[in-house]
């Protein structure tokens, strides 16, 4: 202890600490904002996992030829099969729109030739 009564520590002062504090935090907040834009950016699991059952029901409903169900829930996903319009008297464009918890998901557009059975109903 003797040593230390005659040496002055340095040290730094409040203002040069906090001015230190908000550099950092204002490069943290940066790196946070473009953090979360790659992570909102990118192609997430879900949005594959929504456009494979948009490609799985456009199949199913070209293998049956007719829209058997407008509006279909999967995996808290909702999937709205409508006919945007009649190209010809046997084909007709539908689209298939996803929608996430109320976000829009997706959409794909197709043309469907109808057979005769769906004709008549």
């Amino acid at each position: 202890m003797a040593k230390l009564k005659g040496k002055q520590l340095e040290a730094s002062t409040l203002i040069e600490v906090l001015i230190a504090m908000v550099i950092i935090m204002v490069v943290f907040s940066i790196a946070m904002g473009l953090f979360s834009n790659v992570l909102s950016g990118g192609v997430s699991m879900r949005k594959v996992q929504i456009g494979q059952q948009m490609e799985s029901l456009r199949r199913q409903v070209m293998e049956s030829g007719s829209i058997e169900q407008e509006h279909l829930r999967v995996d808290s996903v909702d999937y709205q099969i409508s006919i945007v319009k009649p190209v010809a008297p046997a084909m007709q464009l539908l689209e298939i729109r996803a929608n996430d918890h109320g976000t829009p998901a997706g959409n794909i557009r197709f043309l469907l030739k109808m057979n005769d059975e769906s004709k008549e109903n």
